[in-house]
C-alpha cells in the first residue's frame, strides 16, 4: 500500500460517508425567490441551502465570550451522538484497513526522494500554531467585513480546533501507540484531526467550492506526517475522521436551521419565499 493509495482511501472513505451523513450535496448560492414559473437556477425549491444560515444571536445581557464558552461546552455534550458514532466507527474501520499496510508505507516514506520532500510543508499547515490563528483570523475578518456567515464560520473553525484537539489527545493517551521514530502517543494524528476539522467546517458553511481545496490541503498534511516519520498511516487515517466528527458537531446549528414557506406576489405571477424561523 503506497502513500498515493492512502490518500485515495482517505478521500474515498470520506466521500462514501458524505451522502449518508447528509452533507456535501449542494453548494451555497445567492438568496433567491422561487416563483411558479422559475426555479432558482434549476435547483429544487423544497429547501434552502443550510450554508447560508447563521446561528441565533446571543441572548440579551450575555457577552459573546460567555456564549462561546457555553457553545464549546455544548460541543462536548453533542459529540456523543449517533452521527459521531457513525464517523468514529467509519474512522476505526478505515484505520483498521490501512493498518494492514502500515509497515510498507512507513518503509516507502522513509526513503529520501523528491516525492517525500515535497510533502514536508504540510507539517507546518497542520500545526495548531497555524490552524488556530487561521480560525481566529477568519472570525475577525468576517466580523470586520460585516459578513455574518464569515464570522460564524471563523467561530466554528475555532470551536472545531478545540474539540478536535481534545478528542485526539484523549485517544493518544488512551492508546499510547509508539510512533515510527520511537516517540510516544502516535494514534491518532493531531495534525490530521486539525486540518480535516477545518476542511469540514468550511465545507458545511460554504459548500464544495471552498471545501475541496481545504480537503486537498488536509490530505497533503496527512501524508506529510508520514514523510517525516512522525506517524503510521493508520494514525492519520483515524485522525482525519476525528477532525471531521468534531467539525460536524460544531456545525449542527448550520444544518438544523428551520424555515417556513411564505407566499409572495411577483410581476406576472406568484411564488414562495423561504423565511428563517428563529
Amino acid at each position: 500500500m503506497t502513500a498515493r493509495r492512502l490518500a485515495g482511501i482517505l478521500l474515498a472513505c470520506a466521500g462514501a460517508l458524505c451522502p449518508v451523513a447528509g452533507w456535501g450535496q449542494t453548494d451555497p448560492a445567492s438568496p433567491c425567490v422561487a416563483t411558479a414559473e422559475h426555479a432558482c437556477d434549476g435547483d429544487p425549491v423544497d429547501a434552502p441551502s443550510a450554508s447560508t444560515a447563521r446561528a441565533p444571536d446571543a441572548p440579551r445581557g450575555e457577552s459573546g465570550f460567555t456564549r462561546f464558552v457555553k457553545d464549546v461546552g455544548g460541543d462536548y455534550k453533542h459529540y456523543f451522538s449517533k452521527e459521531t458514532a457513525f464517523w468514529i466507527g467509519g474512522g476505526l474501520a478505515t484505520a483498521g484497513l490501512v493498518h494492514i499496510g502500515d509497515g510498507d508505507i512507513a518503509e516507502e516514506m522513509s526513503e529520501e526522494s523528491a516525492t517525500t520532500q515535497a510533502f514536508e510543508g504540510g507539517d507546518k499547515y497542520g500545526n495548531m500554531s497555524f490552524q488556530v490563528p487561521l480560525a481566529v483570523g477568519w472570525w475577525v475578518i468576517g466580523h470586520a467585513a460585516g459578513s455574518a456567515r464569515g464570522a460564524e464560520a471563523g467561530r466554528d473553525l475555532l470551536r472545531a480546533q478545540i474539540s478536535a484537539a481534545s478528542w485526539a489527545y484523549a485517544w493518544k493517551y488512551a492508546v499510547d501507540r509508539t510512533r515510527p521514530n520511537g516517540d510516544p502517543r502516535s494514534f491518532p494524528s493531531g495534525h490530521a484531526a486539525a486540518t480535516f476539522a477545518t476542511a469540514m467546517v468550511l465545507q458545511d458553511h460554504y459548500g464544495w467550492k471552498v471545501g475541496v481545496p481545504f480537503f486537498a490541503a488536509s490530505t497533503y498534511t496527512a501524508i506529510s506526517r508520514l514523510s517525516i516519520n512522525k506517524h503510521w498511516a493508520s494514525d492519520v487515517a483515524f485522525g482525519a475522521f476525528i477532525g471531521m466528527a468534531s467539525a460536524r458537531t460544531v456545525t449542527l446549528h448550520v444544518r438544523n436551521q428551520r424555515f417556513a414557506l411564505s407566499p409572495l406576489a411577483v410581476p406576472g405571477g406568484g411564488g414562495v419565499a423561504f423565511v428563517h424561523v428563529d
